[in-house]
């Protein structure tokens, strides 16, 4: 948007420059009154028609042709421009209403091709894209999502995308916009999920300063997998079949409490109050293989696979 008014400041200085020249060239070779100068200079430019108002030598004809060379392709453009700006305006307004509604939505920086892989994963009604590319603005808008245009390591450009409501941020920009991007994200609310993709393996260390909660990088992600399908066929088939199977299949996360803590996963019963089971228990760093048996402690995470959301149920 700050391109475009830049543009129409440019064009309309253009404008106003080619009829103060034409009114002061007509003002020199013709010698008329200053309006009628203008008048003639307006007439020409915008292709009227209604013909010469003074008798005219051919000197004045000749800034005539020249005027109409380059006043009315200044003209016609100009219109274009301001044309352009009035249909921006009112589609960016109706791109902020939408916005203004969203709440514990994402926010994807850079509709790149990883930011397109992505964003198919995500509900389309839950997703605002930004980017500093006008161009990928307007193809994230074609596909039917919300776009704002700006970079995101502006803290208005953030506050446009309703930062302060948002769930979480995915950054898939360069290591440096992420960077920058996590910082001003966290500034803005600190309760935000932070989740970036790693672009060179070189900067890891830098996002784990800055206090990105996850970092995702494409080549140590798929090195794991690589080794994963050579030595444990198994597993990946197994991980393939969760993500791409017909049927949904979730991964969950759950922090024991209080209430459960002491109780064994036969006493809670689980698989009937969440339908989910219980496929792995991690207690301070290490992984326990769940039995009817194991008796949990406070702050144990569960990892349970579910059809669908989770959702417990009360005795």
């Amino acid at each position: 948007m700050n391109s475009l008014r830049f543009l129409i400041l440019r064009v309309a200085s253009l404008l106003v420059a080619v009829i103060v020249g034409g009114t002061i060239s007509y003002r020199i070779v013709e010698g008329w009154p200053w309006f009628d100068c203008l008048y003639m200079t307006v007439i020409t430019i915008t292709t009227t028609g209604y013909g010469e108002i003074r008798p005219m030598s051919a000197a004045g004809r000749a800034l005539s042709m020249i005027l109409m060379f380059v006043g009315v392709g200044t003209f016609l453009y100009s219109v274009n421009i301001f044309m352009s700006a009035i249909v921006e305006g009112r589609i960016q307004k109706r791109w902020e209403k939408m916005i203004e509604k969203m709440s514990s939505h994402y926010i994807l920086c850079g509709y790149g091709v990883m930011g397109r892989e992505i964003i198919k994963e995500l509900p389309s009604d839950k997703v605002v894209v930004v980017d500093i590319d006008m161009n990928k603005v307007n193809t994230a808008r074609e596909d039917g999502y919300v776009a704002v245009h700006g970079d995101t390591t502006d803290e208005a450009t953030l506050e446009k995308a309703k930062i302060s409501k948002a769930k979480a941020i995915i950054c898939c920009m360069s290591d440096a916009s992420n960077a920058f991007t996590v910082l001003t994200a966290k500034e803005l609310n600190p309760s935000i999920k932070t989740i970036a993709v790693l672009r060179s393996p070189d900067a890891e260390k830098k996002m784990l300063r800055v206090g990105v909660d996850v970092l995702l990088s494409p080549y140590r992600d798929a090195a794991k997998k690589i080794q994963t399908i050579i030595s444990e066929k198994a597993t990946a088939e197994f991980v393939e079949t969760v993500m791409s199977g017909a049927k949904s299949l979730n991964l969950e996360k759950f922090v024991v409490n209080e209430e459960m803590a002491g109780k064994s996963l036969r006493e809670l019963d689980l698989r009937r109050r969440t339908g989910c089971i219980v496929v792995a228990i991690v207690r301070s760093g290490e992984i326990l293989l769940p039995e009817a048996e194991t008796i949990l402690e406070k702050g144990d995470i569960l990892y349970m696979l579910c059809s669908g959301n989770m959702k417990m149920e009360t005795n």
